[in-house]
């Protein structure tokens, strides 16, 4: 089912949670460009803020390990197959940190047919502190703009669902199930783990979707000179360019 959007209590719990929020908090303090798949910053009123870490568990064990094991585990219940991991991502939204516009992740992963995304509440998602919105029932790709959103249009044609999540709830994230996020207006952080995953009849790897992303955002940067944080340009924060680390070579240099 393509337009999954299933929420699912307590996934991660007690100690495990207690793990989770000090990791979180460990990799959002690293240095912004200081990871070579991407530590990003937007422009606050507050100033420049972590904003988005990808592929943290290429650097992170722990991550690494929650996202190949119980969470790898909820995405193979959802697809009903076995599953493997080919990205992961934290969101931080601080207070003032900006939304997503709707949007749908197929678009966003070239060369595999299903997708399905486990987001991780770390901190309460409430509609106030930015949580996701859903619109269930669609089994298509959405005409787009040329940002690759779902055009205005088609967006206020959809019926949304807030889905509000409590610390260690997940929900489940089709590829084809739009999806948007609003703005932090809270006082409180809205941080949230998402690890994707696709059958792992399809073969589609981790270094499959980090090569594509690298491409396709260089060949957009190339025309426009923009910089980005995602390959649908979806965010509507000011992002705050950096140049990254090239004697990176591939590995974590923020240790």
């Amino acid at each position: 089912m393509t337009d999954l959007a299933t929420r699912r209590r307590s996934v991660v719990t007690g100690s495990a949670l207690a793990r989770l929020r000090a990791w979180v908090a460990d990799v959002e303090a690293w240095p912004v460009g200081s990871h070579v798949w991407g530590h990003y910053a937007e422009q606050t009123d507050a100033g420049p803020v972590a904003c988005r870490t990808e592929n943290v568990s290429a650097c992170h064990g722990g991550v690494r390990r929650l996202v190949d094991g119980p969470l790898r585990a909820v995405a193979a219940e959802a697809l009903g197959t076995d599953v493997t991991a080919f990205k992961d991502k934290l969101n931080y939204k601080r207070p003032g940190g900006a939304g997503f516009r709707p949007h749908q992740d197929l678009l966003a992963y070239p060369g595999v047919a299903r997708v399905l995304s486990v987001l991780v509440a770390v901190d309460p998602c409430t509609a106030t502190s930015g949580c996701l919105w859903l619109a269930a029932g669609v089994q298509e790709a959405l005409p787009t703009d040329d940002r690759g959103v779902v055009r205005d249009d088609v967006a206020t044609s959809l019926r949304w669902e807030p889905v509000e999540l409590a610390p260690g709830d997940a929900v489940c994230i089709g590829g084809l199930a739009p999806h948007f996020s609003e703005a932090n207006r809270s006082a409180s952080p809205r941080r949230v783990l998402v690890a994707s995953y696709a059958p792992t009849e399809d073969g589609y790897r981790r270094e499959d979707y980090y090569d594509a992303r690298r491409r396709t955002m260089e060949r957009a940067a190339s025309l426009d000179s923009q910089f980005r944080i995602s390959t649908l340009a979806d965010f509507e924060g000011v992002e705050v360019p950096v140049a990254g680390r090239a004697d990176s070579a591939g590995g974590c240099v923020h240790a």
